[in-house]
């Protein structure tokens, strides 16, 4: 245990890991760093599972968003705004 911090990236790092690793594949020997540290590391454990939830929550909204549209514009307001972008 001596030297496993001069194997183990630090938190910072890590953290930055684990969101590309979402985005896209990480190089095998980066995925083998971020595995060892988020064993280790319960704080960035913890973050990488918050970061799922949170990304999970925010596709339900914006599909539920998109779905059901929090409001519409009247045809009044509408036409008022194509008449202001002719002039």
């Amino acid at each position: 245990m001596k030297y496993l911090h001069k194997i183990l990236n630090n938190c910072e790092e890590v953290s930055l890991m684990a969101l590309q690793s979402q985005e896209m594949k990480l190089p095998l020997i980066k995925r083998i760093e971020l595995r060892i540290h988020l064993y280790y590391c319960r704080c960035c454990s913890n973050f990488v599972k918050q970061n799922k939830v949170i990304d999970k929550s925010l596709e339900k909204y914006i599909e539920n968003i998109s779905q059901n549209p929090p409001f519409s514009a009247s045809d009044d307001f509408k036409k008022k705004l194509k008449s202001n972008n002719l002039s």
